[in-house]
């Protein structure tokens, strides 16, 4: 009976302690932008692109914890647009320039991927400068974000110091254009695709006890240790 009742609040005193460290789950995300409204990429405009690109972000800082998860999720907003090449020497006008059924494509890691809903823009009408290209105008739209989680296989190549670079590509589904115009040879009716977004890093991680937590789980330890001796010291006393 009487080492029960020595051990009873020794157990008490770890309980305590273990309640005052409990594991806390815990989420660091980072972001990184490709192009802006103002300055889109190009995916496809007379053969020229701005992609394949490689985005940084930071690696998860192991001192915060143990990461559980890291989930990718990338984000576009996708441009398809008419154009009108003048080859002549003198200014044309043109009108009904447009473009239909346009689909951009952005592809990163893993299974992340989005896709634009056929785009259609028009019809536009304007002149163009001798021996230029002008976009005429384009329509916008917004592609549903793709999502994919990182096998903890990898998690070594996001985790420590630095930055991680993840890499996109771009491609753009040929798009029917028209249009008509004056002069001979009439303006030449092409089109073009640009896309800006960003892919966001997300780190799920059970987080290291606070040092307040700390203290408060080494006082009950500590409580543990006081009471156990005064017990001690009782059984001596009365042996």
């Amino acid at each position: 009976m009487k080492k029960t009742r020595i051990l009873n609040p020794v157990f008490v005193a770890v309980a305590l302690a273990a309640a005052a460290m409990p594991a806390r789950a815990a989420v660091e995300t980072f972001i990184a932008d490709y192009g802006s409204p103002s300055a889109p990429m190009v995916v496809a405009d007379d053969g020229q692109t701005t992609f394949p690109i490689a985005l940084n972000l930071s690696k998860f800082d192991p001192s915060l914890g143990t990461l559980t998860d890291i989930i990718l999720t990338l984000s576009s907003t996708d441009i398809v647009g008419s154009e009108v090449l003048n080859i002549t020497g003198s200014a044309q006008s043109y009108s009904g320039a447009s473009v239909s059924g346009g689909v951009v494509t952005v592809t990163g890691p893993n299974s992340l991927q989005t896709s634009s809903s056929p785009l259609s823009a028009g019809p536009f009408s304007g002149t163009v400068a001798p021996y230029s290209v002008v976009h005429a105008g384009s329509t916008t739209g917004v592609a549903p974000a793709s999502t994919t989680p990182v096998q903890p296989t990898d998690f070594g190549n996001y985790t420590g110091s630095g930055m991680v670079s993840v890499g996109l590509s771009a491609s753009a589904s040929p798009a029917h254009s028209s249009g008509s115009g004056t002069g001979s040879p009439s303006p030449f009716f092409g089109w073009y695709a640009d896309s800006y977004g960003s892919v966001e890093i997300e780190y799920d991680y059970t987080a290291v006890p606070e040092p307040g937590t700390m203290c408060a789980g080494l006082a009950a330890m500590s409580v543990c240790g006081i009471e156990l001796a005064r017990r001690l010291r009782q059984i001596r006393s009365r042996s």
